[in-house]
């Protein structure tokens, strides 16, 4: 099919982008990347009216006006970067910023505190300027898509071969097979920018990776990431993917039962870019484990190894205990080896118990293990495990319960990163207890926590929503707790969030935390909730061990109905929950009429 490129105005682009109409496929786009040399250079091109390369969309159906970006997400960034006032340009020898005075748009969308407008005593272009800015005609060309196998392979055409790549990118671009999809889910998760896989342009900056010498105000510090913070990785790695690499490293050695033979070449055979096509026994491997239980066992082991690092050793990084030595230098082979041990002996049935031996044991493990820059060999690698396992196996103990609780901290963090973006999803309780001296069981909280199951189950067919007991969402109510409850070190996660847990509300109670859940089931069991649906938030419900302290997660799914609560019927609007009356129940309903796309 031919694509014929039209101009279109950066004004009419920007009333797209605002109006969510440029979406993003993380199956295959990476994350934003361009520093902001990147970004002046090409805002300068277009304020000297110098043509830019032409930007790709897709259309997939007629009867829409949402266009999926398959080539030009760093250069549409920019430019709506630049409109919302997220840097300045140097124009005649000074810094100056897109003045949204002379924009009613952007003045609006400030107004509204979708963005940050710059200081009024900065200085700001001329409306001649920000006129021929806004008039610029951006080359367009808009592809009518049947499937996304044909995206996939239009943006891996395009990808395959881009400068600004690093060769774990190019692997992964435009690549729809198991390893890369579980390569793409794993790593999201460890750094912590989960998120749907389609989602609007503008919410791209929340999901991108920052650094603090960059300072490009994206929602992704490296170096708080677990890859940065632990020395495993760099900054500069991290941008680059090689913690999706590193991912890749761990899934084919787990995969294929062997330490994999790390190495360009290699890597490149098993995503099907080498000499040699060995994609095909991938897939064959992961449907072989299982791709759901593959995902899950990897998981596990970073939870653990989290949450020993984060629990009992907050002061310590990974990378001072493996290679004490190390200096500027990342330890990622050290990590893989240590990562590598803790799997077997996990999967043979046992988890780590004497945490400090375990730290004591790995302790200037570099030394003691063989590495190469370029080319690991599998045989060295089994060694190093080996070694590795030798070390800190007196350590572990057999595990009595399929897994523990604190095993699922990755998952936890994840859901209250997604928290911020999709807060209709998600309601977080302190407690069930009142902020006051009598500190008695609140029954308005309890009603309002079934008025949510209620809701969330009404967001929609496959729609699964999830209520925290024992996390809450505003920092003063943390310091209010920590007071009245005589806590030290609750975790804050995200900056945003407490976990203070229900240890001590069951102990106010002088009862024991398993009691206390088991208090707080009985009464979703004897509430008036729908049948069907407490049937489903009581099998479901899941304490997790977080940092020492246990949160109660309900999890809420659809009933494939519209649910009713006391003959009322609630809905979320935001991280609210309001009773629907009249005509609007109609919109409830529609939402378990429509069909699935």
């Amino acid at each position: 099919m031919s694509v014929i490129p039209r101009g279109i105005s950066i004004m009419e682009l920007y009333r797209w982008y605002r109006e969510d109409k440029l979406f993003v496929n993380r199956k295959y786009q990476r994350k934003l990347v361009w520093t902001l040399n990147e970004k002046r250079t090409l805002i300068n091109s277009i304020l000297l009216g110098y043509p830019i390369p032409l930007i790709l969309l897709a259309k997939f159906r007629e009867d829409t006006d949402a266009y999926e970006i398959i080539d030009g997400i760093q250069r549409l960034n920019a430019i709506f970067g630049f409109i919302e006032n997220q840097f300045a340009v140097v124009w005649d020898g000074q810094e100056v910023y897109f003045d949204i005075e002379k924009f009613p748009s952007a003045k609006t969308n400030a107004e509204k505190g979708l963005f940050k407008p710059a200081e009024r005593e900065s200085n700001f272009f001329p409306a001649e300027l920000v006129s021929k800015f806004l008039e610029y005609q951006i080359p367009i060309a808009i592809y009518k898509a049947s499937t996304e196998e044909e995206i996939n392979e239009i943006f891996r055409r395009i990808n395959a071969f881009g400068r600004h790549l690093s060769p774990q990118e190019v692997r992964q671009a435009g690549v729809a097979t198991k390893l890369a999809e579980i390569v793409r889910e794993l790593s999201s998760e460890i750094r912590g920018d989960v998120s749907n896989n389609v989602l609007p342009l503008s919410k791209m900056p929340e999901i991108s990776i920052d650094s603090r010498r960059l300072n490009l105000g994206y929602g992704i510090l490296a170096e708080e990431t677990f890859w940065c913070k632990h020395g495993i990785l760099s900054v500069h790695q991290l941008r680059d993917s090689l913690d999706e690499q590193l991912i890749a490293d761990i899934v084919l050695s787990v995969v294929f039962g062997k330490p994999f033979p790390a190495s360009k070449e290699e890597f490149d055979k098993y995503y099907g870019k080498g000499t040699i096509d060995r994609s095909p026994e991938v897939e064959t491997a992961i449907n072989r484990y299982g791709y759901e239980n593959l995902k899950k066992d990897i998981k596990i082991v970073f939870s653990y190894i989290k949450d020993m690092m984060e629990t009992y050793f907050p002061d310590k990084r990974l990378k001072d205990i493996l290679n004490p030595k190390a200096g500027p230098n990342p330890v990622k082979e050290p990590f893989y080896t240590m990562f590598m041990a803790f799997y077997e002996l996990i999967k043979e049935g046992k988890e780590p118990h004497e945490y400090g031996k375990i730290i004591e044991a790995l302790t200037d493990l570099s030394t003691r293990i063989k590495s190469a820059h370029h080319y690991v060999r599998s045989e060295d690698r089994r060694k190093n495990i080996n070694i590795c396992k030798g070390l800190i196996s007196p350590y572990f103990k057999d595990r009595t319960t399929v897994f523990s609780s604190g095993a699922l901290t990755l998952d936890f963090e994840n859901h209250l990163f997604r928290a911020k973006v999709e807060s209709s999803l998600y309601e977080f309780k302190q407690g069930f207890l009142s902020l006051n001296r009598n500190r008695t069981f609140d029954e308005n909280t309890f009603e309002k926590v079934l008025q949510n199951i209620t809701a969330m189950a009404n967001l929609g067919k496959n729609k699964v929503g999830y209520i925290f007991i024992g996390v809450t969402d505003k920092e003063e109510d943390t310091q209010k707790i920590e007071k009245l409850d005589n806590l030290s070190k609750v975790p804050r996660v995200y900056n945003r969030f407490g976990v203070v847990g229900l240890e001590r509300e069951a102990k106010l109670q002088g009862i024991s935390l398993d009691e206390y859940i088991g208090k707080i089931i009985g009464k979703i069991k004897d509430s008036a909730l729908k049948s069907e649906l407490k049937r489903q938030v009581i099998s479901d419900a899941t304490p997790i061990t977080y940092h020492g302290y246990t949160v109660l997660m309900i999890i809420v799914k659809d009933v494939g109905k519209p649910v009713w609560y006391k003959n009322k019927l609630f809905i979320r609007e935001g991280s609210s929950c309001k009773e629907v009356i009249g005509e609007q129940t109609d919109s409830i309903y529609a939402l378990f009429d429509k069909e699935d796309y």
